[in-house]
């Protein structure tokens, strides 16, 4: 008699759609497996998969086949047609790897992305939202029919630490997936050719960036997760279509420890949306601040310092201003020990030096001299006080926090107060108002981590007046100078 519900355990069960379908569920080898359940309306049974089964392999849920966990029989089935994996990479995500021997597993109906040759391995990630069709056997895999009913997430992978490995049931070296896959920046906004599409699956929603959605998604064909920046196609020639292509050129040739690598990008299959994929990394800076990160810890603020600041001077040594130096767009990567990785990520204000003339950027976080844009020229050298601002945002230096902004006078008095504070005050020099005389990122590798990680010619520099010595009044009043000028 079959289960009157699905096992605890089961994480989906395969439901007949064929009389062959159904014939192996009533095979006494299977019975085990059957169980009855409600789905939808539909009174149901199917084949119940998930940890419970104790397939030898660690990584395995259930083979079916000849001699599989799934007993199927008949002469075109392989000893182990298929088989339900837990993907290595990230052991969240559920695959089904064709191991027949003359590839006849196939995916099909409206939610299929079913194998494709160009990749070396036959396994796809199956959901709740794609490939929930399936079938096997004979040339055009008919012979049995499959649909996967899933009856939740994933949840019960720490039962992966008790299940061993049948030597038999390894695989090889050959046989494992690619668990990485080449990382190359995009360098035109069209995709390159020969690469491929990028299928996918979506997780959820990560955030917003400058111009377009984040989402988190797997990768189909390799169970590894990305982060999909969606963009949507802006009209040729317009402000949104510079900007949208900046982002992506922005990118070509860069690769840096401490800058996000933009692993490819696409048109989406409607043609409406420009898809950049990246890396999924923990979270931003915003989140870490909120949580009291640096407030609690202050010597976590020099490793954080350190790393942008190297960021930075790479991307002067690119002649790349960011323009939107801000702790959303300042990405972490948990590492051991409670260390971090941090990487600036969100390129689309990002321009070239001698090129930046418009007033773009993040409230709070820009430099005073973007106030009257148009007649300063832009340099690198505002990144350094938007990073300033993100660190005086981090520690709350001075009640930064809670300060008013609003106006220019308002945020140098705020800032120069913060360059005051006891963990901020070796940074000051990145806090001065006028950008002739404020530090560059260089300047700051030196001076605080003897030049370690920088990339730019060090350059002799001359001695300035501390930044918090400066009035506010002054200091705009410095500023409107140096408009004048250069109006001259």
């Amino acid at each position: 008699m079959p289960r009157d519900a699905p096992h605890p355990f089961a994480l989906f069960s395969l439901v007949p759609l064929n009389e062959r379908a159904f014939q192996v569920l009533d095979l006494p080898d299977n019975s085990h497996h059957v169980s009855s359940f409600w789905h939808e309306d539909e009174h149901l049974r199917g084949l119940d998969v998930g940890i419970h089964i104790g397939s030898k392999s660690r990584y395995t849920l259930a083979t079916i086949g000849r001699m599989g966990d799934i007993l199927v029989e008949g002469s075109s089935i392989s000893r182990i047609q298929c088989s339900f994996e837990i993907s290595e990479i990230n052991q969240k995500e559920i695959m089904l790897h064709d191991r027949s021997t003359n590839k006849s597993t196939y995916f099909f109906g409206e939610t299929a992305m079913s194998f494709e040759n160009r990749h070396p391995h036959r396994r796809v990630v199956v959901d709740n939202k794609v490939n929930l069709e399936f079938g096997f056997g004979r040339d055009a895999g008919d012979l049995y029919q499959f649909r996967i009913v899933w009856h939740g997430h994933l949840k019960h992978t720490p039962g992966l630490e008790y299940r061993e490995d049948n030597p038999r049931q390894t695989r090889t070296v050959l046989d494992a997936p690619p668990t990485v896959a080449p990382s190359h920046p995009v360098t035109r906004i069209h995709p390159p050719g020969g690469l491929g599409t990028i299928r996918y699956s979506e997780r959820g929603k990560l955030g917003n960036g400058a111009f377009g959605e984040v989402w988190k998604a797997v990768n189909v064909d390799s169970g590894e997760y990305l982060a999909v920046k969606r963009l949507k196609r802006p009209i040729l020639q317009s402000r949104q279509y510079v900007l949208l292509k900046r982002e992506v050129e922005s990118l070509t040739g860069i690769s840096h420890r401490n800058i996000i690598v933009y692993r490819a990008t696409q048109w989406a299959a409607n043609d409406e949306y420009l898809e950049i994929f990246m890396d999924v990394k923990s979270g931003n800076v915003l989140h870490l601040i909120r949580a009291g990160h640096f407030t609690k810890e202050p010597s976590s603020v020099k490793p954080f310092l350190h790393q942008m600041l190297q960021a930075l001077d790479y991307l002067v040594s690119k002649s790349i201003i960011h323009r939107d130096v801000k702790p959303e767009n300042i990405l972490y990567t948990s590492l051991q020990e409670g260390a971090y990785l941090y990487q600036l990520a969100d390129f689309g204000l990002a321009n070239i030096v001698g090129d930046a003339q418009s007033r773009v950027g993040t409230g709070p976080y820009m430099a005073p001299e973007l106030e009257h844009s148009s007649s300063l020229p832009q340099t690198p050298k505002m990144d350094v006080w938007s990073l300033f601002v993100t660190l005086a945002y981090a520690v709350n230096g001075a009640g930064f926090q809670k300060k008013p902004l609003h106006t220019t006078a308002l945020l140098i008095q705020a800032v120069q107060d913060a360059a005051n504070d006891v963990v901020l005050k070796p940074f000051r020099d990145m806090a001065i108002v006028n950008p002739s005389q404020r530090a560059t990122a260089g300047d700051m590798l030196d001076k605080i981590f003897a030049g370690k990680g920088r990339t730019t010619e060090k350059v002799a520099r001359k001695l300035v007046k501390p930044a918090e010595e400066v009035p506010p009044e002054e200091a705009v009043a410095t500023v409107r100078g140096e408009e004048s000028e250069a109006r001259k």
